[in-house]
Formats: C-alpha cells, structure tokens, sequence
C-alpha cells in the first residue's frame, strides 16, 4: 500500500487523479473474481495486494481530488467530511452485506457479487468521464486564477 501510494502521488501530479481512481477501481472487481477462484490459502496474497493497490492509490487520489476540487471555496475540511461518511458507510455495509451473501449463496458468489458492485463503479467512472476528466486535471492553483478573472471582470 505504501509503494502504490507513492506512485500514485507521481501519477496525479503528472496525468492527474482520473486515470489513478480508474485503475483503484479495476482492481476491486478483479480482486473479486480472484478471491471467488482462488479459495484456498495462497488466494490470499493476490487478493490481498490487489486490496493494498486499490487503498494505496485511492489513500492519495480521493482527499488530493477533493482538495483540487474544493480548492478556495473555504469547504474543504467539509468535503473531506463527507467524502469519509460516505467510504465509511460503504466499509461498514460491505461486510453486512458480504456476510448474508456468504451464508445464503456461499464464499465465491459473495465475492463475484461484491466485485460486481465494483464494476458498477468503474462503468459510473468511465461513463462520466467527460464531466470527470477535467476536475481530475484540474492544477491546484486553477480554480483561485478562474475565480480572481470572473471578478475583475
């Protein structure tokens, strides 16, 4: 988690935090599909690497994509605030959710489930990329200089 992080902190500052959330994204359903195949103990690494790729990059991606968007609005502690609601109501569901899944379906339907809801995800990203992209680019101090224009004017 801590290499991935690092990487995707030199990823955002040169492509940006799109392309960093997408590949966060395609490693959960992938994970997915491997813990579903692989139930047995060396399953584990691989899941367990593609959990620290997608925390690792998601660790940098999400606050610094928050930051960039809410950059000079005075509401970025906000935005952090609600951002971390969110992922943690999702952390806390998944498991709930996981565990029903596991007792009426079985471990690998409950994985491929869960992983679907992963490409969900991934679909919504690549979907709204148009709208995305651009406040993913965004450099931190763009949102200030498009401000002070709009008010000199």
């Amino acid at each position: 988690m801590i290499a991935t992080s690092l990487v995707a902190m030199r990823m955002a500052e040169k492509e940006g935090y799109w392309l960093v959330l997408l590949i966060s994204f395609l490693a959960l359903p992938l994970r997915g599909v491997i813990a579903a195949w692989m139930l047995n103990k060396t399953g584990v690494y691989p899941v367990q690497i593609l959990d620290g790729v997608g925390a690792g990059l998601q660790s940098v991606a999400v606050p610094g994509l928050v930051a960039r968007i809410l950059s000079g609005t005075g509401r970025v502690n906000a935005g952090q605030g609600a951002v971390m609601t969110v992922q943690g109501v999702g952390a806390s569901l998944s498991p709930a959710i996981g565990g029903w899944i596991a007792q009426e379906l079985g471990y690998a339907p409950m994985f491929l489930i869960l992983g679907a809801f992963a490409v969900g995800s991934v679909a919504l990203w690549v979907g709204f990329a148009s709208l995305l992209r651009p406040a993913c680019a965004r450099a931190p101090g763009d949102l200030n200089s498009a401000t002070a224009n709009a008010g000199a004017a």
